[in-house]
């Protein structure tokens, strides 16, 4: 097999999380200090979703911890599941100081004209995740008869498909009469940026967090439905948009 190495750049933020039983509880686990999250000054949080580092934890103590973006994660993004065989890669280690703690930040109350907003997802739920802007640098294993150029761009493809869909979508929900002007500009302001993005070769979609929603509602016994616009609300665009760079 053949070595690749690749640098990734992230273009927003990008979640990823173990399993809900990882996620770190004030009342039941210990937190290192006062954790307020960056994206809602201010407030502090009781629960933690951790993002993937290495070894078992019983705190929240992010200064220590080793992070890491699983190699699987990045094969999972990369290949169709009948295509997984032709691939290995390594983990990616994530600096301690491009993890941020934030809330998720949503579209509320869409189907409201009167109301409808973009703000915090749970105030009081904090999510670890890799800040947009950040530089990583990775390996993966290819069969020698495999080109990397092509998984790419296939890839690519996917993610621009994902993207285009999302825009339709943002285009529809712009035509209802919304009172909060605010909240259409914010709509306005993703679909601009997934047009820049769109622009850019390489860009593929990295990590997810329906498995996080789905913990989190349960947590607060509730059943609002996930489904939604999420967004990385400094960049005003979806989590997880990553761009690849190799050595060809």
């Amino acid at each position: 097999m053949k070595e690749i190495k690749y640098e990734m750049q992230t273009l927003s933020s990008l979640i990823l999380s173990p399993r809900s039983g990882q996620a770190l509880y004030k009342d039941v686990d210990e937190f290192e200090t006062a954790s307020e999250v960056s994206n809602n000054k201010g407030k502090e949080v009781n629960c933690i979703y951790p993002f993937y580092q290495y070894g078992e934890y019983k705190k929240y103590h992010p200064k220590d911890a080793e992070y890491y973006i699983p190699g699987s994660s990045v094969k999972g993004a990369l290949l169709k599941d009948n295509n997984r065989n032709i691939l290995m890669a390594d983990d990616i280690q994530v600096k301690n100081s491009d993890i941020v703690l934030r809330n998720l930040y949503k579209a509320q109350h869409i189907q409201e004209k009167a109301t409808a907003e973009f703000s915090v997802f749970f105030e009081n739920v904090g999510v670890e995740m890799i800040k947009a802007g950040a530089n990583l640098q990775g390996s993966l294993y290819l069969k020698d008869d495999v080109e990397f150029s092509t998984i790419l761009k296939s890839a690519n493809g996917d993610t621009r498909r994902k993207m285009k869909q999302m825009q339709a979508y943002l285009q529809e929900v712009l035509k209802r009469q919304y009172s909060t002007e605010g909240f259409k500009d914010i709509l306005r302001k993703i679909n601009t940026g997934l047009s820049c993005v769109l622009k850019c070769d390489n860009v593929i979609l990295l990590g997810g967090y329906k498995g996080l929603l789905h913990s989190i509602l349960l947590d607060a016994k509730q059943e609002e439905y996930s489904n939604g616009i999420y967004i990385d609300n400094e960049k005003n665009l979806p989590h997880g948009i990553v761009c690849l760079t190799y050595k060809r």
